[in-house]
């Protein structure tokens, strides 16, 4: 996105939050600015647009970023539709063909599903407790998911260079 379409972006946004601390001057809207410029127009657009439609305090940079995420890859998915997801494919491969099980489902129930162990699940005596230890990891692996497609490229290499730096220090 162009600093010019921001603009844009940005004049609509204090146009309904016209409380002065949002946005207040040109440093602001220039640090909105660098932390969102990475997005697509037409996907901040969207992203503004349905904030501005479904709430009265004015966004965060973050709160923009979480919407263009969704509207990009889709709102995070539900805990109970995974769960969903493991009694059918228990019912319908059994605690002796994990492979196709495991293939039939979506890439953050089966990350859950294997840290619990998808025998182990079928085994259980205990399927609530199972259900809320699924709930748990499911969420927590489906929350990092959705925290690490909100972040731009650069940032995301930024990350992995620092973290690499600190790792051969480490070493020394």
């Amino acid at each position: 996105m162009t600093f010019d379409e921001f603009k844009v972006l940005a004049k609509g946004m204090k146009a309904v939050y016209t409380q002065s601390w949002f946005l207040p001057d040109a440093d602001a809207v220039n640090i909105w600015y660098k932390l969102l410029k990475d997005l697509d127009y037409a996907v901040a657009n969207v992203a503004i647009q349905k904030y501005m439609l479904t709430n009265r305090k004015e966004p965060t940079v973050a709160d923009i970023r979480e919407l263009a995420s969704a509207v990009v890859v889709g709102e995070k998915p539900l805990w109970s539709d995974g769960w969903e997801e493991v009694l059918r494919a228990i019912s319908k491969y059994g605690s002796y063909r994990e492979t196709e099980a495991l293939q039939s489902m979506t890439e953050t129930t089966r990350k859950a599903v294997k840290r619990m162990g998808f025998r182990n699940i079928c085994m259980s005596e205990n399927i609530a407790a199972d259900r809320a230890n699924f709930r748990m990891i499911f969420e927590q692996i489906s929350d990092r998911e959705h925290t690490e497609k909100q972040l731009p490229v650069t940032l995301t290499n930024l990350i992995e260079a620092a973290r690499s730096q600190a790792l051969l220090g480490d070493g020394e």
